[in-house]
């Protein structure tokens, strides 16, 4: 009697040892995460971009800036542009009956080659076959504020379709199907990885394995909030070693090409902006040139930020009109 009732007490006691270890060991059901990250689904801006209609997960990210621009990292857009479906921003890209557009052209600046890393002037642009309705209105950095925020090192906004899980060396496995945002800070010394590259031609991002979006999520937007509304900075190009790897130490950094290094290419498509934005200096001027939609003035407009909860999951959502996603409420 006295020993089996002493196997029945250890028995007892080992079990929260083993459900312990199960849990740390076994991935939870929803465990689509990015380090120090949170999940931004219905994020007006930031977009997946899939290699065909129906794809459920995406390989680089982009910012819808416009009703039928899209802005990436020219490293992205390696291929013929047809090869391109965007979702509509901020969706989970699980959802395929969601409105998908298909590409039509492509644009990176001349000379632009992935044979060096890192990439030199790592910015592109993706024209749609037709609008996205509704879209919210962006603003477009200039070098003159960039310049202010670096010698800050202000906090800036990372939004991307990232890597869900640490691994020994890139690339990546899955990516998240919903956007993920991080708040970081922008970087005011360059590690000796980017000397390579062309003054005022990129940014760099403070990243650690700790705090970081990580790889997957190349051409993701770097933005900032100002006066309620947003301003898009850059696209994220590459990382000195860090992304999604075991490697990385307060050193690590994160550069991003910008489109106020190119004119010429804002100025190329002109014709699909709905704003009317000076083709010679649509960037240099001291304020963001705004880039909008025919829903009106971006000043007029300010980001608002809502709780949704579904059971006892919690998600905080972000733009100048917050719906909460399918199946929460508003709290």
């Amino acid at each position: 009697m006295k020993t089996s009732a002493r196997k029945r007490l250890r028995h007892l006691l080992s079990l929260p040892i083993i459900i312990g270890l199960y849990f740390s060991v076994t991935p939870l059901p929803n465990a689509w995460s990015i380090y120090g990250g949170q999940p931004s689904i219905a994020n007006p801006i930031v977009v997946g971009l899939l290699r065909d209609q129906f794809a459920t997960s995406s390989g680089c990210s982009g910012a819808l800036v416009a009703p039928r621009v899209v802005f990436t990292a020219a490293h992205c857009l390696t291929s013929p542009a047809q090869n391109f479906w965007i979702p509509a921003p901020g969706s989970d890209l699980r959802d395929t009956s969601s409105l998908r557009i298909q590409a039509e052209e492509l644009i990176v600046p001349t000379g632009f080659t992935t044979a060096q890393f890192p990439y030199k002037n790592d910015f592109g642009i993706l024209i749609l076959k037709s609008p996205f309705p509704n879209v919210q209105n962006v603003k477009i950095a200039s070098q003159e504020q960039i310049a202010t925020w670096v010698s800050q090192e202000s906090e800036v906004l990372h939004v991307g379709y990232g890597c869900t899980a640490l691994v020994e060396a890139p690339p990546c496995g899955k990516t998240s199907p919903i956007p993920f945002q991080l708040e970081t800070q922008l970087r005011n010394t360059i590690p000796p990885q980017f000397t390579t590259l062309k003054p005022n031609t990129f940014t760099l991002t403070k990243i650690s394995v700790d705090k970081t979006i990580c790889g997957g999520d190349s051409g993701s937007p770097l933005l900032k909030i100002v006066d309620g509304s947003w301003v898009y900075i850059g696209a994220q190009s590459s990382s000195n070693g860090a992304g999604c790897t075991k490697t990385c130490n307060e050193l690590c950094s994160a550069s991003q090409g910008l489109p106020s290094s190119n004119p010429l290419l804002i100025a190329q498509i002109q014709k699909y902006l709905i704003a009317s934005l000076p083709a010679a200096t649509p960037l240099e001027s001291p304020s963001p040139s705004p880039i909008t939609s025919s829903g009106g003035s971006a000043s007029t407009k300010k980001v608002q930020t809502i709780t949704c909860v579904k059971g006892k999951t919690i998600r905080k959502v972000s733009a100048i009109n917050p719906k909460c996603p399918v199946g929460y409420k508003k709290k």
